[in-house]
C-alpha cells in the first residue's frame, strides 16, 4: 500500500474485519467503475489512497455499520450495486477547494474538476466557500445555493449549481 496520506485527522486503524485497508481521516479518489445502460457496475468502483492534497478526493469520516448504513445520510456512499466491498464500506467527505467547479457524475454522484463554463453529463457545481465547521445555515440563501454539511470531519461546502 502506498504511504501515508499525510492526513492530520488519521485516527484509527484500519478496518482490517471489514476487508478494508482505509482508516479514518484517510484520503482517497474513487475510480468510478463501468456501468451497464441499466446502472448496474460492470466494473465496480474501488478507493485508491491519495495524498489530502489531491483535487478532488475524498476524506474517509466513517464505515458503515453491519447493514451497510453510515452514520448519517450526509455522508456520501457507494452502495455495493455500484462499489467493491471495501469501497462500499467507507463514508465520505469530499474533500474540494474553493472557487473550483465539480461535475457531479451520476448515477452514483462522484466529483470531477470541470470547467466552470462548460456543461457536461451531470451537475455541475462551483464551491464559493468551504468551512472546517458543521453548519447547515453557514451559506448563504440564494437560488441555485446550497450547504452540503458534513459531520466528521467537520466541513461545509457552500454551492451553487451552475447547470
Amino acid at each position: 500500500m502506498a504511504a501515508l496520506s499525510g492526513c492530520a485527522l488519521r485516527t484509527a486503524e484500519p478496518d482490517v474485519a471489514a476487508g478494508t485497508v482505509f482508516a479514518l481521516g484517510d484520503c482517497v479518489q474513487i475510480d468510478g467503475g463501468i456501468y451497464a445502460g441499466d446502472g448496474r457496475a460492470q466494473e465496480p468502483a474501488h478507493a485508491v489512497e491519495v495524498a489530502c492534497t489531491q483535487d478532488p478526493s475524498y476524506t474517509v469520516g466513517a464505515t458503515t455499520d453491519a447493514a451497510g448504513d453510515c452514520p448519517t445520510t450526509e455522508y456520501q456512499h457507494l452502495p455495493t450495486a455500484y462499489a467493491e466491498p471495501s469501497t462500499a464500506r467507507l463514508c465520505l467527505v469530499p474533500n474540494l477547494v474553493a472557487n473550483h467547479c465539480y461535475l457531479m457524475e451520476m448515477p452514483i454522484g462522484l466529483v470531477e474538476k470541470a470547467d466552470c463554463g462548460k456543461r457536461g453529463e451531470g451537475v455541475l457545481v462551483q464551491i464559493t466557500q468551504r468551512l472546517e465547521v458543521r453548519d447547515q445555515s453557514a451559506c448563504p440563501a440564494a437560488g441555485g445555493a446550497y450547504a452540503w454539511p458534513y459531520p466528521a470531519p467537520a466541513r461545509t461546502y457552500c454551492t451553487q449549481t451552475l447547470f
